[in-house]
């Protein structure tokens, strides 16, 4: 068990993004967790991932590279019939992306085990998304994780994906997933989808119906907003250098990271929106998901 004083959970995918350059370790859940454990190390605190990997090469070489960011796998389960987790990533000229994900993989496999329910229980804040509630297996563990942790702050990254024409999501893992959140967190072009499969008219519908504490919306290079029950919050627009090659892949998850340390340090909405905007833009301007954080960002929250 972890015996850290706050804890960060990212709950769902792990698997290898394959770019033209090569490949890089990332899925949503696993990208929170590792900037949330750089973020919250200056407090006591630390990130932890829940998923499923193979005892294939790619998922000998992802616990590896787990490892070497510090990160417990205590948590990453192992031995699935499915194959560890990967997805090729083609990049556009406009930054855009395209997504090709296997299926099936290793995270379709996650299994609501004592080990999990243990967290559950101690964690401070929980990410999950929709794509890791693409099978009814991982979808029921992680329901009964987020069950099973009434005291976490639960932010629903809706990250909606899709991969040679056939949708990740549909209206009830996106109902579910609000009604299980304090926190839904998405881009606009998904704020359009989301509310015509819940059947909410805009953002202040989905807060009321759902009953959330904020509805996040990132916007790019513009910053995240919040809408909450007193109105918008905005942060501020933050740029940082950007290394050839970069790629913004990652850069929503280091969004949520930032926001989720924060709040569990005990900083308000506008603040923690300040500290996502800092990381979102910072992991933006990088190559891969899960850079080494400045010396500025780690001791943040100190």
């Amino acid at each position: 068990m972890i015996e850290s004083k706050l804890i960060v959970v990212g709950l769902g995918e792990a698997l290898f993004d394959v770019f033209a350059s090569g490949k890089k370790l990332g899925g949503a859940p696993l990208n929170v967790a590792a900037h949330a454990h750089q973020l919250l190390a200056s407090v006591g605190g630390c990130g932890a991932v829940v998923t499923r990997v193979a005892h294939d090469e790619l998922g000998v070489e992802l616990m590896q590279q787990v490892r070497s960011l510090g990160l417990d796998t205590s948590y990453i389960q192992q031995n699935a019939d499915a194959p560890t987790g990967r997805v090729e990533v083609q990049q556009h000229e406009d930054g855009g992306h395209t997504f090709h994900i296997e299926r099936p993989s290793a995270w379709d496999e996650i299994e609501f085990t004592r080990q999990a329910e243990q967290l559950a229980h101690q964690c401070d804040a929980v990410a999950f998304g929709s794509l890791a509630q693409r099978s009814t297996t991982s979808r029921s563990s992680i329901r009964s994780f987020l069950a099973a942790a009434p005291q976490a702050i639960k932010l629903f990254d809706v990250n909606l994906r899709s991969s040679r024409g056939h949708d990740f999501f549909d209206g009830p893992i996106l109902m579910d997933g609000c009604q299980a959140a304090d926190l839904v967190k998405l881009n606009e072009e998904e704020l359009e989808t989301v509310c015509q499969l819940t059947e909410v008219s805009d953002p202040g519908a989905l807060r009321t119906r759902f009953d959330l504490q904020a509805v996040i919306l990132t916007r790019g290079p513009k910053g995240t907003a919040a809408l909450a029950a007193d109105g918008w919050i905005e942060g501020s627009e933050i740029q940082y250098p950007r290394m050839d090659g970069a790629d913004t892949v990652g850069a929503g998850d280091a969004c949520s990271a930032g926001l989720l340390s924060a709040l569990v340090s005990g900083k308000n909405l506008a603040q923690a929106l300040e500290l996502a905007n800092h990381m979102g833009a910072y992991v933006a301007g990088q190559i891969g998901a899960t850079p080494t954080l400045p010396e500025s960002l780690q001791g943040w929250l100190a």
